[in-house]
């Protein structure tokens, strides 16, 4: 299967909305996000601002998953990253890591750094980022709950000089 990771369209909003609100997924993702609200035009509106930068990941051409950039700030050259892997079919065999370095490698906004936050239960999140090149950097004790009150863990990657 070939691996292609390109910039999220206005045609993928209703998909990406999907995987945002599905049961599975929402308790994985901030607080901003967890209550399943997410709709096409909210999608669409995000894909226009300038202090994120969204991409869908596909195998094959077929969209499985999502990677953004959030909170992008050109001129120090960092921003935060989320993402979901929305495809059932595609989980469990290295998708998302693969995704990531892609993107990451390409660095398409010519960032210096990029981090990333996993609340503490999430193991395969944070597997898939170890596996992108990341490092675990610290926690936020408490600041995730979801089923209980749990440590938000920082990551990093540094991409440039």
């Amino acid at each position: 299967m070939t691996l292609a990771v390109r910039a999220a369209e206005p045609a993928d909003a209703e998909r990406i909305a999907a995987w945002l609100n599905a049961d599975w997924a929402r308790g994985f993702l901030s607080s901003n996000l967890r209550a399943g609200l997410m709709t096409a035009p909210l999608i669409r509106a995000a894909l226009r601002r300038t202090d994120q930068s969204w991409h869908v990941a596909a195998l094959d051409e077929a969209p499985v998953g999502l990677i953004v950039f959030d909170s992008v700030d050109r001129e120090d050259g960092v921003a935060n990253l989320w993402y979901t892997l929305g495809e059932a079919a595609a989980r469990g065999h290295g998708t998302m890591p693969a995704a990531l370095d892609l993107l990451l490698g390409r660095n398409p906004l010519g960032l210096h750094v990029v981090t990333a936050w996993i609340g503490a239960p999430n193991r395969a999140s944070q597997r898939c980022l170890e596996k992108a090149g990341f490092r675990r950097i610290g926690a936020i004790s408490g600041a995730f709950v979801v089923a209980g009150r749990h440590d938000r863990i920082l990551f990093e990657r540094v991409l440039g000089p």
